[in-house]
């Protein structure tokens, strides 16, 4: 006796578009505040690969360009609450690790980047992955870091437009970001630590 199951069952779906605009697979999110698994993409095939592909690009290309700037984020409800805001210049990386081919992706936009990555431990890792393939390429980005372990959907929710906007126009630079890593873990006043 088997049971199907539907991957996709309580989730809201989302199309994914190829860099040109045409869909190629989709992603689902959870909605009800389940926290694994948050997001389920469609299966990897020959013209669907993850680590090739950034969400919102084909719409954001010639914002980005204009405003000489780009925001990576991490899920399509980031990008979507943010557009609701007025940014319209960014990208999602659908929860995978920030890759070598998305970060020539990047380039192509502009080489001024913001990480806005969610402020949970995997936030944190991916900004740091994130951050480790973009200087490879000779990009220093900016970070943003939002708190209470808030996504950019949540944050934009709870503080508002302005604090957002506010927090996207004041971004940490590459020393600040480690700098605020150390204070995490270390006294920096005390100099044995």
């Amino acid at each position: 006796n088997y049971t199907l199951n539907d991957v996709y069952r309580n989730r809201i779906m989302f199309p994914l578009y190829d860099l040109n605009g045409k869909v190629i697979g989709y992603n689902g999110r959870v909605y009800n505040g389940e926290t694994e698994n948050k997001y389920v993409n469609s299966k990897e095939t020959d013209i669907f690969k993850k680590r090739e592909l950034l969400y919102n690009y084909h719409r954001a290309k010639d914002e980005c360009r204009k405003k000489k700037s780009v925001i990576i984020m991490e899920g399509p409800m980031d990008i979507i609450r943010a557009y609701t805001v007025g940014v319209t210049n960014c990208v999602a990386t659908l929860g995978t690790a920030f890759g070598k081919e998305q970060a020539l992706l990047i380039r192509k936009l502009s080489s001024n980047v913001i990480l806005c990555f969610d402020g949970d431990e995997a936030g944190l890792k991916a900004t740091k992955g994130a951050i480790e393939e973009l200087t490879k390429i000779g990009i220093e980005p900016k970070i943003v870091r939002l708190e209470n372990n808030s996504d950019p959907d949540d944050y934009i929710i709870k503080n508002g437009k302005d604090s957002f906007k506010s927090k996207i126009d004041n971004p940490m630079n590459i020393m600040e970001f480690k700098e605020s890593l150390l204070k995490r873990e270390y006294n920096l006043k005390n100099t044995k630590e």
